[in-house]
């Protein structure tokens, strides 16, 4: 990753200094270019281009590399824009036929919290509706469009043409805990409801690293700036989400996380512990370990093989990290799922 990328977004989101005032020379338009191609795979493109929009006219990019940042900017706040008037849609009609909340978790939970909530990129809809899910698929399934429930932890369809994703269950191994709801925004004049933003964090931190460890898909650094703005809000209890934290497989991942971010950005999260309990982890080994994860390869082989290399290697970091090895840790929660899949 480009070393310049998280030095931009911290001018942009975290009151960071102006990182291209300190080049000997301006860059290239080769550079801007690279910067451009590193934001997309990163999935900040749109905050790039906030970032961009601050510096001084002599400093930005060639009209060229520009056009790519608006285009791209525009596409996302478009995408966004449709995603979320669904969103609205979908919660009036909730509220309407069944007089239930609606509680939006990760996508339009986290963009409110930035500057530009447009520009933070999402998906689907991730809606937590716990008990009710058979209720909400019911209803939607009256409206003639088709449920996919062979997923326990979640049913999904499409309305309006935006995906949901309606969860039974937030985490992965059935270990929710009493999940606190309170929190509440507004989106176009409709009141949503949301976790609270420690319970958030906590299953946010669940959600990156269950797929870094167990998919393999790397964290980007979108992850890492949704980290900062939710651990930066003042809202936001650090002392809490340890405590939700403690005794899980999260406990030191999110000391980890925090401590990365704020090595990113800086200190301008004045939320965030002046002293994260990493254990003698590195932000070397948060990168070795989470975010440099190759393509998944088509031989299963090949794919034992690397894992296996990358437990062996990082054994001491794994055990700091979960008390156990990762061979115990992986094989073994998935042979358990192939158990239970097979009851």
């Amino acid at each position: 990753m480009n070393t310049l990328l998280p030095k931009l977004l911290s001018f942009s989101l975290f009151g960071g200094p102006n990182p291209v005032d300190a080049l000997p020379q301006p860059l290239s338009e080769e550079a801007w270019q690279q910067l451009f191609d590193d934001s997309r795979r990163q999935a900040v493109t749109s905050l790039l281009y906030d970032a961009v929009q601050l510096l001084p006219k002599a400093q930005r990019p060639l009209r060229r590399v520009l056009f790519h940042f608006t285009s791209m900017s525009q596409t996302i706040e478009h995408n966004n824009g449709r995603r979320q008037e669904a969103l609205v849609h979908f919660a009036q009609m909730v509220d309407q036929r069944l007089a239930l909340p609606v509680v939006v978790v990760k996508g339009s939970s986290l963009a409110r919290r930035y500057p530009v909530p447009l520009h933070r990129e999402c998906g689907d809809n991730d809606l937590y509706t716990g008990t009710d899910t058979d209720r909400l698929c019911d209803l939607v399934e009256s409206l003639h469009i088709s449920v996919n429930r062979d997923d326990r932890r979640h049913a999904s369809f499409s309305f309006e043409g935006v995906s949901f994703e309606c969860h039974n269950y937030l985490l992965y191994h059935d270990d929710d805990p009493q999940w606190d709801c309170s929190g509440r925004f507004s989106l176009l004049d409709t009141q949503l409801h949301a976790l609270s933003a420690e319970h958030e964090a906590f299953f946010l931190a669940k959600h990156i690293e269950h797929h870094a460890v167990f998919f393999h898909q790397p964290v980007r650094l979108r992850d890492v700036v949704d980290w900062c703005v939710l651990v930066r809000s003042a809202d936001f209890d650090f002392q809490r989400l340890r405590q939700l934290a403690k005794g899980t497989d999260v406990e030191c991942f999110v000391e980890l996380l925090t401590q990365y971010g704020i090595s990113l950005f800086g200190s301008g999260m004045p939320n965030a512990p002046a002293c994260c309990e990493t254990r003698g982890l590195t932000d070397r080994d948060f990168e070795s370990i989470y975010m440099e994860c190759p393509l998944r390869h088509r031989w299963a082989l090949v794919r034992v093989a690397r894992r296996a290399g990358k437990y062996l290697r990082f054994h001491r970091q794994y055990r700091t990290l979960y008390g156990q090895s990762m061979f115990r840790r992986f094989y073994l929660h998935n042979v358990w799922v192939a158990i239970k899949q097979r009851l």
